[in-house]
């Protein structure tokens, strides 16, 4: 995914699940839509909206694409279950704006707010950093298309403090979720990599002498990358199968495999947790 990368946000990306945890992740997403329309229908009891036709409608519309997400996270393969959803978690962030629109803003119950921290959390666990800002940067768009509407529609003042306020608030609760994420979840990830590339390369045998004639460069790598197999290397590093990295990088399988094939020959490693080891020892990851 290349969204917002044009900020540089890719590089603050976390180490990514693997397709079965975002399976989970997904599935878990379609089981939490069915008790989030039950309480847009008592809030409805309780806080009349001003467009209950509309609601209506919007229940429906939230029930159908989530019918359709069980269906599809179903029958994804591992290489487009991220995509699956992904669409099912920026199309709640759409939904989201819409239930706002048809109570007339949330005067009445400030409660569906904290509820987009939710959206948040599973738009991170998807795409790390990356994730947080997009969904932080639909919040604020959202807000400021929200109260046009409202104002256009209902004749509402344009409340440019609630639109600051929880603008701020998201924005926090984004860098908290994304720091925590790279900090707690992708050193997890990282530190068992690594651990797999300790447990399976061969011990060095340990020299006694150093020979005067051979210069100590241990921190100039003996292997330069091109930034491709920079690239393919640290997906490699971070648990992406050749799929997973061939659609990370909008290139075909064939050619991921290849670039793997190089990459363990240059790094003279017989398998991937070899070649993430001596790419470590070599700081070129």
């Amino acid at each position: 995914m290349r969204t917002l990368s044009f900020l540089g946000l890719d590089a603050a990306e976390r180490p990514r699940l693997n397709a079965t945890s975002i399976r989970q992740l997904a599935k878990l997403g379609t089981v939490v839509r069915w008790p989030g329309l039950l309480f847009a229908a008592v809030l409805s009891l309780a806080v009349p909206p001003k467009l209950p036709l509309g609601l209506a409608l919007l229940l429906v519309w939230v029930a159908v694409y989530n019918a359709w997400g069980m269906i599809a996270i179903s029958k994804a393969d591992d290489t487009s279950i991220l995509r699956v959803g992904r669409a099912l978690t920026l199309i709640d962030t759409l939904s989201y704006f819409l239930v706002l629109f048809v109570f007339g803003g949330v005067g009445a119950s400030t409660s569906i707010y904290a509820a987009y921290i939710l959206l948040i959390v599973w738009m991170v666990a998807y795409d790390g950093a990356e994730g947080a800002m997009l969904c932080v940067a639909i919040f604020v768009l959202g807000m400021l298309g929200l109260h046009a509407a409202l104002g256009a529609v209902f004749n509402q003042d344009f409340d440019a403090r609630d639109v600051l306020l929880w603008s701020l608030i998201m924005v926090v609760a984004g860098a908290i979720l994304a720091a925590y994420d790279r900090i707690v979840v992708g050193g997890v990830q990282g530190s068992t990599v690594q651990g797999a590339g300790r447990s399976s390369a061969p011990a060095a045998p340990v020299s006694t002498s150093v020979s005067s004639e051979t210069p100590l460069s241990s921190a100039i790598p003996a292997v330069r990358l091109s930034r491709r197999e920079q690239e393919v290397l640290q997906l490699v590093s971070e648990g992406y199968s050749n799929s997973m990295i061939a659609g990370r990088l909008h290139l075909s399988e064939n050619t991921i495999k290849t670039y793997v094939e190089n990459l363990l020959s240059r790094l003279n490693a017989r398998n991937r947790a070899e070649a993430v080891a001596a790419a470590s020892r070599q700081n070129l990851i």
